[in-house]
């Protein structure tokens, strides 16, 4: 702790505390006493760039009935240090390719770091895409602090692939929401323009509950409106099913999800939502290469969350299981909607909605579906 005294004859703070990248750090925990009023430059101390920093805290006094209030300034420094390793999102430990094609290793792997934006990968062994055989290669990953993550990756070249063969079984939304009853559920679907022509009063007649609805996608700044967001929106309110919609986003920046928030504002013109507006982040699969490290991926959800509740909507994250556990923070207190195709999910934090199968069938909708589990609790 720091005792800030306004007699003190240096102006700087003897401590200099080492806290972790990323940490919540209030500047007034640094002070131990004062004979005065002591006040800080900011109430966090910046914990987002590793490497040294400093605040300054000034000190005042009143003497003599208020006729002097003689005030001091002192610094602290502080480190800010980076010991969390890069994460591996992804990695196709026996991956089969075909002799002729091209080889990129970031095609194989995934990765990115909490504090580094543009980790160093770094691979041993070589893959001659020109003759059959196997290829053993160790990957490394590692950012700015000196952490190592690393992995091994096992190439087969080969002139026949395996065929592709889609063997998953179809569940009739009306078995789906049979087998979850229970009177703290709802049960209900999420769509898109993939899912095309939709009849929602065949779907309503059909047990379902709710519908989350993509409003649109964005990408580096770039927003679109989903083509039948307009149609489905209206035709499921008008079949009396409780509606929301969904955001697919790869923007990179505050800015960028900002604006798309304002943009969904906009667009719903006023009307209101059954759900919080859900913020859908899945393409991970080359991460890499969006520059960005996971906790500034991070940050913005919190942007388009706070954009969005100036209109009062809420927000909520979509993820799958594996990325809310290892790339997400905060999901305790975020309202989840989780992603995992099973029977009975293995997750362990806490969840508003559950998309348990992507290929759900229902009457109105030809082809396939997501299929949700609301608590209602």
């Amino acid at each position: 702790s720091v005792s800030a005294f306004l007699l003190n004859r240096s102006s700087d703070l003897a401590i200099s505390p080492v806290l972790e990248f990323g940490t919540t750090c209030l500047s007034m925990n640094y002070v131990k006493e004062s004979n005065g009023e002591i006040y800080a430059d900011s109430e966090y101390l910046d914990t987002e760039t590793v490497g040294n920093n400093e605040i300054v805290y000034t000190a005042t006094k009143s003497l003599f009935g208020g006729i002097l209030n003689p005030t001091k300034k002192y610094k602290m420094y502080y480190t800010v240090s980076d010991s969390i390793p890069p994460l591996i999102i992804w990695s196709w430990d026996n991956a089969v390719l075909a002799r002729g094609s091209e080889f990129d290793i970031n095609d194989l792997i995934a990765y990115g770091d909490n504090a580094d934006p543009t980790p160093l990968l770094s691979v041993d062994g070589n893959v001659n895409m020109e003759e059959i055989g196997k290829y053993p290669l160790h990957a490394k990953v590692t950012d700015s602090s000196g952490n190592v993550t690393e992995c091994d990756i096992n190439v087969e070249v080969t002139d026949e692939l395996p065929p592709y063969e889609d063997t998953t079984e179809r569940t009739e939304f009306a078995d789906f929401a049979s087998a979850y009853k229970a009177n703290d559920r709802s049960f209900g679907i999420d769509v898109s323009a993939w899912q095309d022509e939709i009849d929602f009063k065949a779907v309503k007649k059909s047990g379902c509950e709710f519908v989350i609805i993509r409003i649109g996608y964005t990408g580096d700044g770039d927003i679109k409106i989903d083509k039948t967001f307009s149609r489905n929106f209206q035709a499921a309110r008008a079949a009396g099913l409780r509606t929301g919609v969904y955001l697919y986003s790869t923007d990179t920046t505050e800015e960028q999800v900002r604006n798309a928030a304002d943009w969904i504002i906009e667009t719903l013109g006023g009307e209101n939502l059954d759900f919080p507006v859900a913020f859908d982040r899945e393409d991970f699969d080359n991460f890499q290469d969006y520059g960005m490290s996971l906790h500034e991926l991070n940050k913005l959800y919190d942007a388009f969350a706070d954009e969005l509740s100036k209109a009062g909507y809420g927000c909520m994250l979509y993820g799958s299981r594996n990325h809310l556990e290892k790339i997400w923070d905060d999901t305790d207190i975020r309202p989840v909607w989780l992603a995992h195709y099973t029977e009975k999910t293995d997750y362990k934090g806490p969840y508003m909605l559950w998309q348990a199968s992507c290929t759900g069938r229902i009457p109105g909708i030809s082809g396939d579906v997501d299929m949700d589990i609301l608590y209602n609790n």
